[in-house]
């Protein structure tokens, strides 16, 4: 999952950072039924699923990474065994998709948008799609790949940042195999994500490089990341600026789309050795840039995910131990404590919400 902290040489999106989110330190009971919304969250490797009303269930006691289906009913995950499983997030068997042979590691793991197929990063650092329906289904080799993916609305292209030989963002087309870089950056560049409506990838780029050390001695100092958007209409890439974050957060360390692709959520925060560092906060822009928000009030939110709908945030904060997992009411700018962490159960990362 992490295969190095922010430094950015090569890992996951899904794992990237250690997230700390506590929940309540009591055993989730409640089955999860069809047509549930819930928040898939990882907790000392176990997976949970949890709804709406802070209910939820254990869904594997063994989990590496995971992904819901784009109908939030089935849930894709690896283990510690490099195996690729799926299951229903009710409950129930689960089916072995991929097994890797030793040696070799999941990256991140994700669905297509028709909820038949899976991507994965795998053997010999291959991307690769495989058939979920089909019993013995042979996984299809899409080629080598650099760090991450993010499948475009119609599913038939992935975007990834690449740092090699150039950095910039590459996209391929699925059905041909083609790659195209599409857009050339003269920074080392990270997690690309398509908007939902196909129409902007937002991305994140070093901006300042760690300082210089005399001696050759050694300094933790992360480089400093700041997010851009990139039109696939008009071709144009612009920085975004949050006005109203302190000047001393200057690197963003994680975002979301909202699904009507018109806003994004994102952590900005100071630069640190260390994750999550001394001060973040949860913020929202429109894609323009000319409506902006802090939704967070404390100065250690993180980590926020839009609902499905698009009309609220999840974050998880910690200015105020325990931790708490607070849900934001976009039309209300109301937040709610969705969940209350204790002092031995106080390690959770937020997966996704579908």
């Amino acid at each position: 999952m992490i295969f190095l902290w922010h430094g950015r040489i090569t890992f996951s999106t899904i794992m990237r950072h250690a997230i700390f989110i506590a929940l309540v330190g009591t055993t989730l009971v409640a089955g999860a039924t069809a047509g549930d919304s819930g928040l898939l969250v990882e907790s000392y490797g176990k997976l949970l699923f949890v709804r709406a009303d802070g209910t939820g269930r254990v869904l594997s006691d063994s989990t590496n990474s995971a992904a819901l289906s784009p109908d939030g009913q089935t849930i894709a995950f690896t283990t510690s065994s490099q195996v690729l499983s799926i299951m229903s997030v009710a409950g129930g068997p689960t089916k072995q998709i991929v097994k890797l042979p030793a040696g070799s590691h999941f990256g991140q793991i994700g669905w297509m948008k028709d909820g038949r197929s899976l991507l994965y990063e795998g053997e010999g650092g291959h991307l690769f799609i495989i058939l979920t329906s089909q019993d013995g289904s042979i996984p299809r080799d899409l080629g080598p790949w650099y760090q991450g993916f993010s499948v475009s609305p119609d599913g038939s292209a992935v975007v990834h940042a690449v740092n090699s030989p150039v950095s910039g963002l590459e996209v391929l087309d699925i059905p041909t195999g083609r790659r195209t870089l599409i857009h050339k950056t003269g920074k080392v560049v990270w997690n690309a994500k398509f908007a939902p409506d196909g129409q902007w990838i937002a991305y994140e780029m070093t901006f300042r490089d760690p300082p210089r050390t005399k001696n050759d001695e050694p300094d933790c100092t992360p480089p400093s990341i700041s997010l851009r958007l990139y039109s696939m209409r008009t071709k144009a890439d612009m920085a975004v600026t949050i006005s109203a974050a302190p000047r001393d957060w200057n690197t963003v360390k994680s975002f979301d789309w909202s699904p009507d692709s018109k806003r994004l959520a994102l952590t900005a925060g100071t630069t640190d050795c260390d994750y999550p560092g001394s001060a973040n906060g949860v913020f929202m822009t429109s894609v323009d840039q000319k409506a902006q928000i802090r939704v967070s009030a404390g100065e250690m939110s993180l980590e926020p995910v839009f609902s499905p709908d698009g009309t609220a945030l999840v974050f998880v904060d910690f200015s105020d131990p325990p931790a708490k997992l607070i849900r934001y009411d976009i039309a209300t700018r109301n937040r709610t404590v969705f969940r209350r962490g204790s002092e031995t159960d106080n390690s959770y990362h937020l997966l996704d919400w579908k």
